[in-house]
């Protein structure tokens, strides 16, 4: 690992850092999941180039309890995005954690997790980047692994809900979301991923939820830690969450934090625009599957991965080194 380290990158486009990251050092951070309603405990560790973003589950150990938070171990859940390795061991909500990665540009973490589900803290990835940035982040030795989009690439399930990835020099993204309820309505955003942005534009906008639908995710055995301390709530137009909206386009800025999140199952940095209306964590690992099985859309650059490759190239060092 180089020594040179910083609070964050500039504000320049994610991708086009020639360098892999990783943190300076190790940080923890615990909170309540809002599926769960466990109390999760989470430490960050650097990782060495090549490594990736691996979670480790402290509390499992008759079986393998590694994760690398790649698309090929993304499978479907409601509500969060999952990944799950073989032996059916998986995290939930890893998506607001993988945006503050994507938006930060750390290539390479370690995450040990002592339960099922990361923490939603305040439904946001404001404390997540505090945390990161505390950390510092180290520059390392090797090429920043860059997937580039050439060709489009869609998945259209009808209704308005569309997702598709077209070729661009940077990471784009146009993301517009509908609902029924007056207060949110429709809105759309344009967003392109530099750290700057992330922190100015995404970063503290929270999750968000109907109050009817809260009774419903919760005889699903759902939103067990879930409440206005973590989850803007709505009913009919107002927001029941004390001190109200931290913008007046919050929710569709959440929905892209989300998507930014999804994208880093690419396991790399990303050049692309992705146009999405009505977007969700099953639209995105459908997207990016897609993208996946069609190897004349994509192409990448960057740094080797250390030891075995996956099935489309990620790095599993971890997984051999226990499996």
């Amino acid at each position: 690992m180089n020594a040179q380290t910083s609070h964050h990158l500039n504000g320049d486009d994610i991708a086009s850092h020639g360098w892999q990251h990783t943190i300076a050092q190790a940080v923890e951070i615990g909170g309540i999941g809002v599926h769960s309603g466990r109390f999760i405990e989470v430490t960050l560790h650097p990782a060495p180039a090549g490594h990736g973003i691996v979670f480790h589950r402290s509390d499992v150990v008759d079986c393998n309890a590694v994760i690398p938070a790649t698309i090929e171990h993304a499978v479907p859940h409601k509500l969060c995005t999952r990944i799950e390795n073989k032996d059916g061991v998986g995290v939930n909500t890893i998506e607001h954690f993988m945006a503050a990665f994507h938006g930060m540009g750390i290539d390479n973490l370690r995450i040990e997790i002592d339960g099922p589900e990361m923490p939603i803290l305040d439904g946001s990835a404001t404390p997540i980047f505090t945390l990161l940035e505390r950390a510092g982040l180290a520059r390392q030795d090797m090429a920043r692994r860059v997937i580039t989009i050439l060709k489009e690439v869609e998945v259209d399930l009808g209704n308005g809900v569309v997702a598709k990835l077209s070729p661009a020099d940077s990471l784009e993204m146009d993301v517009s979301i509908q609902f029924d309820d007056q207060l949110i309505g429709t809105q759309s955003i344009s967003y392109k991923n530099t750290s700057q942005a992330f922190l100015d534009e995404l970063a503290d906008a929270r999750t968000f939820c109907m109050l009817k639908d809260v009774e419903a995710m919760r005889n699903s055995g759902l939103a067990r830690g879930g409440s206005l301390d973590n989850a803007l709530v709505v009913h009919n137009g107002a927001v029941l969450n004390e001190g109200g909206l931290r913008s007046t386009d919050e929710f569709v800025r959440h929905k892209t934090l989300d998507c930014l999140g999804d994208l880093f199952l690419l396991g790399m940095a990303v050049k692309a625009r992705l146009t999405t209306s009505k977007p969700g964590h099953a639209l995105s690992t459908m997207l990016l599957k897609t993208l996946m099985n069609t190897p004349d859309a994509f192409s990448i650059n960057g740094g080797e991965a250390t030891g075995g490759q996956g099935q489309w190239g990620y790095p599993e060092t971890a997984v051999a080194a226990h499996s």
